[in-house]
């Protein structure tokens, strides 16, 4: 018969559960247990095995050791930090706010491998500042900015339209971005809710991507996140249909509004429109042509006057239903079967964060362990990932 053991500090066991987003009914239901029984191990009330313990801290995401700590270790409230209405936070999937965490953890790693020093001599987040007032957010900023912005980058739209595909394209402006100071992760949120979010910082702000999106919607996440670190604001990217709500709406429209000058650059949109209603074909072969969405380009024609907003709230809901039944579809067809492993993590880790802890590995600066740690792979498995990172190193 297992033990029970003493020394767990039951207001840790709930703050790790409560922090996570896991309600008692979830934390029992992985214990085989119900909820009254998480409820009064929380009250110090029960105590619990090791091997109970053990499956909460993994599914926590949190350290055995620390439930035996004397009270909860400090730790910045990620989601406090994020632009969200409070009653929203609760419909995120527990990985989401587990993901806040870790892009803090990759800041926090960032400040070790660099000495506190960004490596990037260039940095959009710093030259180009939006500057605050009551009228910041408006449309006439977001397109000055925008300009401002692919000028600093220097992406003309004919190198933009060059790029095979979007899966090209996603990986040309990560790295172009990164290129400017800002480290660009991504993950598999396994949150229909969220398709990105930011994290400030006056050193490393970053972005995740919710790499479960499609190519065209991860790049559009991937510039509205840009505008909120160049408006020095945390954020995330809702849905596109709208499922969770933002506390500032005016900059959320400010972000999409860069976010679509910036990849579909208005000038240039207009001498390519030939069409004065709704065309299906045209749309497409303007969105192929930027390697964008086709809502995006909808929200183009939207701010030209070609199409009024109602047009656009219909075809976005219907694509968006579209893509979900084809995602069902998919599935079914493909059953489990995954992709390398190794690939995978240096895609989520991005190629110029994994040669950045490798090279300070080489230099004697990170210890094999302290290597592990950062790029969250174990020791045994360093080669390979490695392998796959000298293997993308000619890719740009």
């Amino acid at each position: 018969m297992a033990e029970y053991i003493n020394g767990i500090n039951p207001e840790i066991l709930k703050w790790a559960r409560e922090r996570s987003g896991y309600t008692e009914e979830a934390a029992a239901k992985s214990l085989n247990k119900d909820e009254a029984f998480i409820i009064a191990c929380e009250s110090g009330d029960r105590a619990m095995t090791y091997v109970q313990l053990e499956t909460l801290a993994n599914k926590y995401k949190r350290p055995v050791a620390m439930f035996f700590f004397s009270e909860p270790p400090e730790e910045p409230d990620i989601v406090e930090k994020i632009a969200l209405r409070s009653s929203d936070v609760k419909k995120l999937n527990p990985r989401t706010l587990f993901l806040f965490r870790q892009a803090y953890s990759r800041q926090l790693s960032l400040m070790e491998l660099n000495n506190s020093r960004n490596p990037s001599e260039d940095l959009i987040f710093r030259e180009l500042k939006l500057l605050t007032s009551h009228n910041t957010f408006n449309n006439d900023n977001a397109y000055k900015l925008a300009g401002e912005s692919r000028a600093y980058l220097d992406i003309s739209v004919e190198r933009q339209s060059s790029w095979e595909n979007e899966k090209t394209a996603l990986e040309n402006w990560r790295y172009h971005i990164q290129a400017k100071g800002v480290f660009v992760f991504k993950d598999a949120f396994k949150d229909d809710l969220v398709d990105g979010f930011c994290l400030m910082h006056e050193v490393f702000p970053v972005i995740y991507l919710n790499n479960s999106r499609p190519s065209v919607r991860q790049i559009f996440t991937l510039i509205h996140e840009l505008a909120h670190i160049l408006a020095g604001k945390n954020g995330i990217t809702p849905d596109i249909i709208g499922s969770i709500k933002i506390k500032s709406a005016d900059l959320e429209r400010f972000c999409n509004q860069f976010a679509s000058e910036f990849l579909v650059p208005t000038n240039d949109f207009k001498k390519r429109v030939n069409f004065s209603e709704y065309d299906e074909e045209e749309i497409r072969k303007l969105a192929k042509f930027y390697n964008v969405s086709r809502p995006v380009i909808l929200l183009k024609l939207i701010n030209i006057g070609i199409l009024p907003q109602k047009t656009y709230n219909q075809k976005v809901k219907l694509w968006a239903n579209q893509y979900k039944s084809r995602k069902r579809n998919e599935s079914v067809s493909k059953g489990s079967g995954g992709g390398d492993y190794y690939n995978t993590h240096l895609t989520y880790l991005g190629y110029k964060y994994t040669n950045l802890a490798f090279e300070k590995y080489y230099q004697d600066l990170c210890s094999i362990e302290k290597l592990s740690d950062h790029l969250n792979v174990k020791v045994r498995n360093l080669e390979n990932l490695e392998d796959r990172m000298l293997r993308k190193a000619t890719r740009f």
